[in-house]
């Protein structure tokens, strides 16, 4: 069930940057089972800006969290993109801000995934890891394949 709280981006305690290829990568990365790539810390309030510095379309999914967007294609997002999302598509050069509140489910060896949710993009390599951690916990090494939906 979503927390129907208000987000503010003042309380934001990071910004993270992911900058989507043609199909391949986020931030210059694959998919790798064995590399954590954010390590979040639960009760916290985060920006992830989306880049979308290819011509092709691509609809950026995270899972185990819901967010707003804060901008989207670097305007004030209309009044139909104002509700809760897992997904948010972004068009070709825009970049969108989300605006996130990680409340869940914490395990620094068990990490949730990102990524562009067109199958192909998917199976090219185009996503990542994170992991929640309660304060002070650090990323684990990743034991299995072992992953949150």
């Amino acid at each position: 069930m979503i927390d129907h709280q208000r987000l503010d981006p003042t309380d934001a305690v990071a910004t993270r940057r992911f900058e989507l290829d043609h199909s391949v990568t986020i931030n210059g990365l694959r998919m790798d089972l064995g590399r954590i790539d954010h390590t979040v810390t639960v009760d916290t309030t985060e920006i992830w800006e989306i880049r979308n510095a290819s011509g092709n379309p691509h609809n950026f999914h995270i899972h185990g969290v819901q967010f707003k967007l804060a901008t989207y294609a670097g305007s004030s997002p209309p009044p139909h993109l104002t509700g809760w999302k897992d997904t948010a598509y972004i068009p070709p050069g825009a970049t969108t801000a989300l605006l996130l509140r990680f409340n869940r489910h914490t395990d620094p060896a068990v990490p949730y995934m990102f990524h562009c949710h067109l199958l192909r993009h998917e199976d090219n390599g185009m996503m990542g890891q994170f992991v929640v951690v309660s304060p002070g916990q650090q990323a684990s090494r990743l034991p299995s394949h072992h992953h949150h939906r």
